[in-house]
C-alpha cells in the first residue's frame, strides 16, 4: 500500500500536514482545528481519483489519510446489510464478506480495487463492469456518516428499511468528490455470493461483427454481470469479457448461448468456470495494464450505442500518436476508462484533448482520474457549468462557506 507521502509526492500535490485519524471524532477534531486556522482539507484514499476534483495549485494545508479507519462496524448477513469505515478497500470488503457464513459479497468492482477506499469510491461515485447487473454506490448505499466543514458529526440514512424522510442525502453526496463533507463511514446493501460463476472470454478479429454481437446480446433475454469490451495498444483484435453468475445449470446455458452467439458474428472464444477467475478477468479487464507517474487514466461517458465507435476513434488516435494506450468499455451502459503513458506530458495532453473533443463530437463527456499534475491543473470544468453555477454553487456556500473542503469541480 502507497503512504500518503508518496501519493501525493506522484501527484504533485504539496501539502503542510498529513495526520491519519483512527475514528469519526478524531476527524471532528482536526476539522474543527483547521476551522479554526482556516486550513484547506484534502480528504485521501487510495489516491486513484484525484483528478475528479481541482486540486489548490499551491496544494492543501491539511491532508486526512483516511485509510486510518477500516473497521467493519456493523455486520447483518441476516438482513443483508453492513456499516464500514470509510478507508477500508473494495478488496479488503470483499474478501471479508467471502468468509462469513455461506459467503457474500459487495458487487462494486471499481478500477484498482486493491487500491481504492470505500469513502474514495462513495466520494467519487466509483463503479466497474459489475454495475451492468448490479448498479452502482447509488443502488448500494443506505446511509452514510461524515464530519462536515464545521467540524461536526453528521448523519443520513441508515441500514433500516424506511431510512429517509424528506431529501436522500445518502444519495446527493455521491460524487460530490469531498467538497461537501467528509465521509466516515457508509452503510450498505450486501448479496449472497452466487452459486455459481464464469467468464467469457472471447476474441474479435478486425473485420469482424463485434457490434452485432452486442446489439444482439443486448437484445436478447440473457443476463450477464458484466460485459466489458477492451482493447490495448498491439492488440490484434478486440476482446469482450462477459461475467455470469447463478443458478449452476443458468450460468452453463448463458456461457453456451453467448458463446455461439459470438461465432455467429466471427468472434472466437472460451468459457472457464469459477468465481476466482470471473473476478481475475473481470478486475484485469478495466485496471491498467501499466501504471508510472507518467499514466494518465479518463473516465468517459457516451451513449451505449456509441460507446464501441467511440473505442475505435480513440485506438485510432493512438496508432496516429504512437502513445502506449489502452481502452475498457463497459459496454452495456456507455462508461469507457481510457489509460495511457507517455514520457512527455505534452502527448499525454495532446491525447486528452483529442479524447475529449471525439466524446464531445458523440455527445459525451470526460474527466480526468489521474496523471501528470499538469494536465490535472489546466483540465478546466469536470461538470457541466450551468449545473455547477445554479444548483451546486450555491449549495456548496451554505456547505462550506469559508471553502476548507476541496472546490467544485467548476
Amino acid at each position: 500500500m502507497r503512504s500518503a507521502e508518496e501519493i501525493l509526492k506522484e501527484a504533485g500535490i504539496p501539502a503542510r500536514r498529513v495526520e491519519v485519524p483512527g475514528s469519526q471524532k478524531e476527524v471532528a477534531a482536526l476539522v474543527a482545528l483547521a476551522r479554526k486556522d482556516r486550513m484547506r482539507i484534502l480528504p485521501l484514499g487510495g489516491g486513484t481519483s484525484l483528478g475528479l476534483a481541482p486540486i489548490p495549485q499551491d496544494g492543501v494545508d491539511l491532508v486526512l489519510d483516511m485509510r486510518g479507519l477500516n473497521t467493519v462496524r456493523e455486520l447483518d448477513p441476516g438482513n443483508l446489510n453492513m456499516v464500514v469505515d470509510a478507508g477500508k478497500t473494495i478488496e479488503e470488503i470483499n474478501r471479508e464478506l467471502a468468509q462469513v457464513g455461506r459467503g457474500f459479497m459487495l458487487p462494486l468492482d471499481p478500477p484498482r480495487c486493491h487500491e481504492v477506499t470505500l469513502g474514495g469510491c462513495y466520494a467519487a461515485n466509483s463503479s466497474g463492469p459489475l454495475r451492468h447487473l448490479y448498479g452502482t454506490m447509488r443502488d448500494l448505499a443506505l446511509g452514510v456518516k461524515g464530519v462536515n466543514s464545521e467540524g461536526k458529526e453528521v448523519g443520513f440514512g441508515g441500514v433500516t428499511v424506511k431510512n429517509v424522510s424528506g431529501y436522500d442525502l445518502t444519495k446527493f453526496l455521491i460524487g460530490s468528490a469531498g467538497s461537501l463533507a467528509i465521509v466516515t463511514s457508509v452503510a450498505l446493501r450486501i448479496l449472497p455470493i452466487p452459486d455459481a460463476s464464469a467468464i467469457c472470454e472471447i476474441s474479435f478479429q478486425r473485420g469482424s461483427d463485434l457490434q452485432g454481437f452486442l446489439k444482439e446480446l443486448r437484445g436478447s433475454v440473457l443476463l450477464p454481470s458484466a460485459v466489458v469490451v477492451t482493447w490495448k495498444t498491439g492488440d490484434e483484435a478486440l476482446k469482450a469479457v462477459i461475467g455470469l453468475e447463478g443458478h449452476p445449470k443458468a450460468v452453463e446455458r448463458q456461457g453456451r448461448e453467448i458463446l455461439d452467439m459470438a461465432n455467429r458474428h466471427g468472434g472466437e472464444g472460451q468459457k472457464i468456470e469459477g468465481r476466482e477467475a470471473m473476478e481475475r478477468g473481470l478486475r484485469n479487464s478495466v485496471d491498467p495494464r501499466s501504471l508510472t507517474s507518467q499514466t494518465m487514466g479518463l473516465k468517459v461517458g457516451v451513449a451505449i450505442a456509441k460507446g464501441l465507435e467511440l473505442m475505435l476513434s480513440i485506438e485510432d488516435l493512438a496508432a496516429k500518436g504512437q502513445v502506449e494506450a489502452s481502452f475498457s468499455l463497459l459496454a452495456g451502459n456507455g462508461i469507457g476508462f481510457v489509460y495511457a503513458t507517455d514520457s512527455s506530458t505534452s502527448v499525454l495532453e495532446e491525447v486528452a484533448k483529442k479524447v475529449r473533443e471525439i466524446a464531445s463530437e458523440k455527445g459525451g463527456h470526460v474527466v480526468p482520474l489521474f496523471g501528470p499534475r499538469e494536465i490535472l491543473l489546466s483540465w478546466g470544468p469536470r461538470m457541466d457549468a450551468r449545473l455547477g453555477r445554479k444548483t451546486l454553487k450555491p449549495i456548496k456556500q451554505l456547505w462550506d462557506p469559508e471553502g476548507l473542503l476541496l472546490p467544485l469541480g467548476l
